[in-house]
Parts: C-alpha cells; sequence; structure tokens
C-alpha cells in the first residue's frame, strides 16, 4: 500500500513543475536543428525563437541557471539519446568560470529531483550519489523533498521559459554598474579536472555525432577575459566555431542593455543572438 501511494505521488509531481524541459527531453519532443546548451547566459543571452527566424533551423534553448559543464554534458547525452540528432550544438561558455567549481555553478540535482519516476533519471541520480541504490528495488526510497502534491507551481515572472526554451531577461531593471575595463588573469591551477573532462566529452559526442559544436562567449559589462580565452582556445577542437561577440560594439559597453554585468537584459540579447544567427548563416 504503501508502495502505491508512493507511486502515485512520484507520478504526479512532474505535473507541478514549472520548466518541463527535462520532461520533454525524455520524451523525446525535443527534435530541432539547433539545440543551446549553457548555464543563466545561455539561457538569457541567446534567444532560440530568434535563432530559428534568422536561420530558418528549428532551434530549442536547454540552457539551465546556475548548471556547469557537467550538466550541461548530462543534457546532451540525454538529448541524444531519446531525440533526434541535431545539426548545431551551441555552448555557451562561463568564462573563467568554465573550468573551477564554483557556489554559482553546479550539477542541477534540483532539476532530476521530481522526475525520480523515470529509471534513467534515477540511474543518474544514483551515480551522482544523490540516491541509494535501493531505489532500483523501492519506490519509498525515490521519495524526496520536491515530491509534493500539494505544492504551488513555480511561476519565474523575471525571465519566464518562453515556447523555445529561452530565458530572456524581460522583468527587471538596467545593471546600475559601470563597464570595466579592468584586465583578469586566469588562474590555471584553480580548474578542475571533472568539468574539464565534461567539456572534452561534449567535444568528442559532437564528433561522433556529426553535430557542429559552436562555443559561444556571451557579452559582459567588463573587458573580455583575453587571459582565459589563450587558455580556453588549447582545448578545443575547432577553433574555427569559437564566437566571441563583438568586442568593439559599444551597445555592449551600455548598462543599459544588462540585468547584472553578467547578464544580458532581453534588448541586448536579441543584439547578441544576431551575432550568433550570421555566424551560422554565413557557415551553412
Amino acid at each position: 500500500m504503501v508502495e502505491k501511494s508512493i507511486l502515485f505521488i512520484l507520478n504526479e509531481t512532474p505535473k507541478k513543475e514549472y520548466d518541463k524541459r527535462l520532461e520533454s527531453l525524455l520524451k523525446g519532443q525535443i527534435n530541432k536543428d539547433v539545440i543551446v546548451l549553457g548555464s543563466s547566459k545561455g539561457a538569457g543571452n541567446i534567444l532560440a525563437e530568434q535563432l530559428q527566424s534568422n536561420t530558418g533551423f528549428s532551434s530549442f534553448n536547454l540552457s539551465y541557471q546556475g548548471s556547469n559543464v557537467n550538466f550541461h554534458e548530462f543534457i546532451l547525452e540525454t538529448l541524444l539519446k531519446y531525440n533526434k540528432t541535431p545539426k548545431y550544438i551551441i555552448l555557451n561558455i562561463d568564462d573563467e568560470n568554465q573550468f573551477v567549481k564554483t557556489k554559482t555553478l553546479n550539477f542541477r540535482d534540483d532539476i532530476l529531483f521530481p522526475l525520480t519516476k523515470y529509471n534513467y533519471i534515477n540511474e543518474e541520480l544514483i551515480t551522482q550519489r544523490k540516491a541509494s541504490s535501493l531505489s532500483r528495488f523501492l519506490l519509498l526510497s525515490r521519495y524526496n523533498s520536491y515530491h509534493s502534491i500539494f505544492r504551488k507551481v513555480f511561476e519565474n515572472k523575471i525571465n519566464p521559459i518562453d515556447s523555445f526554451g529561452s530565458m530572456g531577461i524581460i522583468n527587471s531593471k538596467s545593471s546600475a554598474h559601470k563597464f570595466e575595463v579592468k584586465k583578469e588573469d586566469y588562474n590555471q591551477e584553480a580548474e578542475d579536472v571533472n568539468l574539464i573532462e565534461s567539456f572534452k566529452s561534449i567535444q568528442d559526442i559532437c564528433d561522433l555525432n556529426d553535430i557542429e559544436l559552436l562555443l559561444v562567449f556571451s557579452p559582459r559589462l567588463r573587458c573580455f577575459n583575453l587571459s582565459f580565452y589563450n587558455r580556453f582556445i588549447k582545448m578545443v577542437k575547432r577553433e574555427k566555431n569559437v564566437i566571441v561577440y563583438d568586442t568593439l560594439n559599444m551597445v555592449y559597453k551600455n548598462p543599459l542593455y544588462y540585468r547584472d554585468p553578467s547578464h544580458l537584459l532581453k534588448n541586448g540579447a536579441k543584439i547578441f543572438t544576431s551575432e550568433i544567427s550570421e555566424f551560422i548563416n554565413s557557415n551553412k
């Protein structure tokens, strides 16, 4: 009786989720030509609807706020397991935080926890040591604090998820910061091996599946970090597929186009997305 009641809760919980993109992946519903991966910069700075309109390629954004490259690798693997292979993967790079452990970028276990009714998700949580191996046999072991049929559905009003998966920031004041001209030195010794391995794996997966991988640097309200770029480019298989925003465009030095020093408002995202679209169109 307990197991049957837990099964009911496991099945009902996903219905309460605001972000249903991962479940759509598991159901094989994200079959697009262009997929965007990344953290909050990828989610808000790259508009999939505009990419589709500008390039003619069907597009969808699978970027998750606060996610690291380990999570991006997981999303890519899930995409290819249950959905058709895209023509392009656009991976937004988190500059000097890409290969360094930070409090703001993590493997988003919380995205997986409400979906433990799926064996695939449960196995990943076991791999991440966030679930017991007993959960393979006992539904009760799949129950967690995210399971509740009584909680209200969360709604994001600052940067809502649109029908193309993007989260353009539309309800926020512009940044109060000014453009910083200070140059930064990248500390390679702080890198985490697991993050680097996931980045290499993403490149290998794309090669194996004949996917064009575009590595994108979003604008920030500061000088471009050339120190990190010089390190980054050594780990890239195809330097021609690295897209750096137009550092000479004065728009990217204007706080009116930013929510904060690292995230564009939707008006800035439209300009940046146009640059990516132009790159794709020129290399079809």
